[in-house]
């Protein structure tokens, strides 16, 4: 179901007019926008220029193939029979595409407070795809989605707590969320800094959160485990070499070192799907359900 932003209710239409209070949302560009008040003041560490870096790096960077790998593991583990998939801050849309080369009939929504994230996207998934322009607190639907993803976006939020309690509103009940983060403040960098980060999580505080909204979880875990000594010795460097803030730095590597991460990757992926958990590591994934009756 939609839901009116401005006087709350609920309901069930091919646009996006409020029957009950006529309210209709403005436009940005092709899309609707319920966070007008954020239009120009976007996160603006992302634009097109780092769009299109950043998927330049998703098509060879080993930390970006095998993080994709896991997402679209989670996705077929635990939400295969979902209808829709909601990508709460689409970022470049490569998690949406992964989605629908996974289930191609599966009906993909995409939010963003970056408009150029918006035209992106849609260039990208051929304008198959409903986009609309908002943050956490004013997404325009309720118990509507199958499943949810916010990949690399609550580490942005102030409020996360707050966030993950507006994500589950618009989940339906006993559909899902898969999240993941940025892990520990020992890895903190001027990278932190350059995509605007507020956080990096630590141990199962994301699950915590998780939970604290009313889901249960199902898959907590840390990824990036065994290569977790490289990566502290790569943030600790690039501490101190302020002039390198740049995330080329670490996804930009010679073709061999480049391809012997990603097999170090794919095992521990392997372990992850037989069972294993790790406890650090330089991201945290979890997936969760809403309850089919909402406590």
């Amino acid at each position: 179901m939609k839901r009116c932003i401005e006087c709350g209710s609920n309901f069930d239409s091919p646009d996006w007019q409020c029957p009950s209070c006529d309210f209709e949302p403005e436009m940005v560009g092709k899309w609707p926008t319920f966070a007008t008040d954020m239009i120009e003041e976007g996160p603006e560490e992302f634009d097109e220029a780092i769009y299109a870096r950043m998927t330049a790096c998703e098509h060879h960077s080993f930390y970006s193939r095998a993080r994709l790998k896991l997402i679209r593991w989670c996705l077929t583990k635990f939400f295969l029979q979902s209808g829709n998939f909601y990508d709460f801050s689409g970022g470049t849309g490569v998690v949406l595409e992964a989605v629908r080369s996974i289930k191609p009939d599966i009906q993909l929504y995409a939010s963003d407070l970056a408009v150029d994230s918006l035209a992106w996207v849609d260039t990208r998934l051929g304008g198959k795809i409903t986009l609309f322009h908002t943050d956490a607190s004013h997404i325009p639907f309720a118990d509507h989605f199958d499943v949810l993803g916010a990949f690399d976006v609550v580490e942005h939020i102030d409020d996360d707590v707050g966030a993950m309690k507006d994500l589950f509103r618009t989940v339906k009940p006993g559909g899902g969320i898969m999240l993941t983060v940025p892990q520990h403040m020992s890895l903190w960098s001027p990278l932190d800094e350059e995509a605007g980060h507020k956080r990096r999580y630590s141990g199962h505080e994301l699950a915590r959160k998780v939970r604290e909204a009313g889901f249960d979880v199902v898959l907590d875990t840390s990824f990036l485990a065994i290569l977790y000594p490289l990566q502290y010795i790569s943030r600790r460097f690039l501490t101190r070499m302020q002039s390198r803030q740049s995330f080329e730095t670490e996804h930009s590597l010679p073709g061999p070192l480049n391809t012997l991460l990603g097999m170090i990757l794919s095992l521990e992926l392997l372990l992850i799907k037989g069972g294993a958990r790790f406890p650090f590591g330089g991201i945290r994934i979890v997936a969760a359900y809403k309850p089919k009756i909402a406590s």
